[in-house]
């Protein structure tokens, strides 16, 4: 089957989520999706809350429907790690030693909003992530994904050809929401199967204005293009809430 699919999404077992997990899985089963991957703060989380975090997705999931449980490590240096599929804390905060400890636990490590202001990204970290996110809805807008971000990923991927790209709606909120999917073909509906998928790259980041293979490459006028279609884009939505006032 040809799944969609939104990851990095927070439900409320994170201080700034909003939604539980079935209000989460069922918004998003509504607006097309066949899946999501939840990311929650590392810093939220216990024991408790993490069984609680598996048994929520899993009362959540069915055959048309998976919800994948996964951590948000902040790392030290301001780095946070998006553990897809892992379900375990970690104790240390050395971003290489966390992307280490993900990989042990079989998930998919994630480079979160690596443009956030204070973000540092340490060489080895960009050689064992397996992504980063090219588009963090919450951080660079919707829409597009920043010409900064793009950037940043081109650089990634100097260091690291095998780095994947990924789009992330870091979904706290309704109001939060852009239609940005990860798209891919799937036998079987399972954590493991699109866990698998993420990994080997067999994906594709589709929105209405862009749409991108898992390894594609940047160049700087694509940046710069996708710079300018997103600043006039803000232009003429600008107009048009101006409009509203008006009328």
């Amino acid at each position: 089957m040809r799944a969609r699919g939104a990851l990095h999404v927070h439900s409320n077992l994170s201080h700034d989520g909003t939604m539980t997990i079935a209000e989460l899985a069922a918004w998003y089963r509504d607006r097309g999706y066949h899946f999501i991957a939840v990311g929650e703060h590392s810093q939220d989380m216990n024991e408790a809350r993490v069984r609680e975090l598996v048994d929520q997705s899993e009362r959540a999931s069915s055959d048309d429907f998976r919800v994948i449980p996964g951590i948000e490590f902040a790392c030290k240096g301001g780095l946070h790690i998006l553990g897809i599929g892992v379900t375990t804390l970690f104790s240390h905060f050395d971003p290489v030693v966390v992307t280490d400890a993900i990989h042990e636990h079989d998930g998919y490590a994630v480079v979160a909003h690596p443009t956030r202001k204070g973000t540092k990204i340490p060489p080895e970290v960009v050689h064992k992530a397996d992504a980063a996110e090219i588009w963090n809805v919450g951080y660079d807008g919707r829409f597009l994904p920043s010409s900064q971000s793009l950037i940043c990923f081109r650089n990634m991927r100097q260091l690291n050809p095998r780095l994947l790209a990924v789009a992330g709606h870091d979904f706290h909120r309704k109001g939060g929401f852009y239609d940005v999917a990860v798209e891919m073909d799937v036998g079987l509906l399972s954590a493991a199967a699109i866990v698998q998928n993420l990994r080997s790259g067999q994906y594709t980041i589709r929105a209405r204005l862009f749409r991108c293979h898992a390894d594609r490459d940047f160049t700087w006028f694509q940046s710069a293009r996708l710079s300018f279609l997103s600043w006039q884009i803000g232009k003429l939505r600008g107009a048009r809430d101006l409009l509203w006032r008006r009328s």
